[in-house]
């Protein structure tokens, strides 16, 4: 039997946990889709990419999705080793600091640039933070990888029907909306994405219809 979650959630974690989900997810859609369908939080994804893309001889972004996944690996092992020197430990905050710096850049840099200079190093931002955050006032949760909380979910909501116990509902509830904060991520970036895209591409035509 799993023991009960002892800590009350307070809302300023789970305001930073509903953010950091929101912002993997919103992350993520960009890569896929502006970026050679390459993931910077879901590494499973990934690997599948990459081992199919090998089958069918297709590698014209497999060294992009290795680095990515090297770079995501390195950046939890630094700050597994550097996170006390860093003070990460007391401010996991600062984890979030390269990710903001980067993701500010890349607002300014053309779709030209090849993606192995933005994806890795997004990745091992990304790295970072996941290693930071691992849970919402003492309920263990991760922040890029939906399959383990989707676990969580179903397992708190089962405990609760087996138990009748409030608080595993009430941890179920939060991995609810831990989901659904990523898959608003998603949709938010993907929305973006396509309709800065059209603008571009109407903006082209317009130039185009100019100089005819």
């Amino acid at each position: 039997m799993r023991l009960l979650p002892i800590r009350k959630i307070s809302r300023q974690s789970k305001r930073l946990a509903l953010f950091l989900t929101f912002c993997a997810g919103y992350v993520d859609a960009y890569t896929f889709i502006e970026r050679g369908n390459t993931l910077v939080a879901g590494q499973t994804g990934n690997v599948v990419f990459l081992s199919v893309g090998l089958i069918q001889h297709n590698v014209t972004d497999a060294r992009a999705k290795v680095l990515t996944l090297l770079s995501f690996m390195l950046g939890v092992f630094l700050l597994t080793v550097y996170k006390e020197k860093l003070r990460i430990v007391k401010k996991p905050i600062l984890s979030l600091i390269p990710l903001a710096i980067l993701s500010l850049i890349i607002g300014f840099i053309p779709p030209t640039v090849e993606n192995i200079y933005l994806v890795p190093p997004l990745a091992f931002c990304m790295g970072l933070v996941t290693t930071a955050f691992g849970e919402v006032s003492g309920i263990a949760y991760n922040n890029a990888f939906m399959t383990g909380n989707i676990k969580r979910t179903m397992l708190a909501f089962g405990d609760y029907v087996r138990t009748k116990h409030s608080p595993f509902l009430r941890e179920g509830l939060i991995f609810v909306s831990l989901l659904s904060s990523f898959v608003l991520g998603v949709v938010v970036s993907a929305y973006l994405t396509v309709f800065y895209m059209s603008m571009l591409f109407a903006s082209w035509r317009e130039k185009i219809k100019e100089k005819a």
